[in-house]
């Protein structure tokens, strides 16, 4: 799937699940330190998602708008304090967008990663191949979490059943083609 189809998927599912999700196109040109070459090439003809707020377990995923992601890396690639490089920081990740403060961010490679803030070290756990990979995960979470299980995975225990795991799993299988998506299943199920 292409950057366009898959934005588009995002927004198509957005529009079926009540969830504004717009894709702006940039004033200016797209950080090619951040995206590559190739991809912003697309994001600049297509748009982002710039501000888009997806609804998860706990809170929402917070997509950054573009020309605030050099202020967003703050905490994350440098110190929002002193501006110094973050020594356990990778310098080829950048932070697209957060879930309660727990970055998603693009690699060198364009791989999208979800790490964890409060454990020490940054690990960078991958969730899609690409960005295209993640939006399209992203569209079909919508569907799946507010269409078909209205906004709520628990059962009557307040657990997330074996079932539901397994459905959660093979929509990251079937979207990303990863087949280790425990990283993915945590960001979605909120672990």
């Amino acid at each position: 799937m292409t950057y366009a189809e898959a934005a588009q998927n995002l927004v198509r599912a957005g529009a079926e699940t009540g969830v504004a999700i717009a894709l702006p196109r940039p004033d200016q040109a797209v950080d090619c330190a951040i995206f590559g070459d190739a991809l912003a090439r697309e994001i600049e003809a297509t748009g982002y998602p710039a501000g888009a707020e997806l609804p998860f377990i706990v809170e929402e995923l917070y997509f950054y708008p573009l020309d605030e992601l050099a202020g967003r890396q703050a905490g994350y690639r440098y110190d929002a304090r002193t501006g110094e490089a973050s020594a356990n920081w990778d310098a080829s990740h950048h932070v697209i967008a957060d879930w309660t403060a727990n970055p998603i961010s693009i690699g060198a490679n364009g791989a999208i990663h979800y790490a964890r803030h409060g454990e020490g070290d940054w690990t960078y756990a991958l969730i899609a191949p690409d960005l295209s990979g993640f939006f399209d995960l992203l569209a079909a979470w919508l569907r799946y979490f507010i269409v078909e299980r209205g906004g709520n995975l628990f059962d009557d225990d307040f657990s997330i059943d074996a079932a539901t795991r397994d459905a959660v799993r093979d929509m990251i299988r079937k979207t990303t083609g990863l087949d280790a998506s425990d990283a993915a299943l945590a960001l979605l199920l909120g672990e």
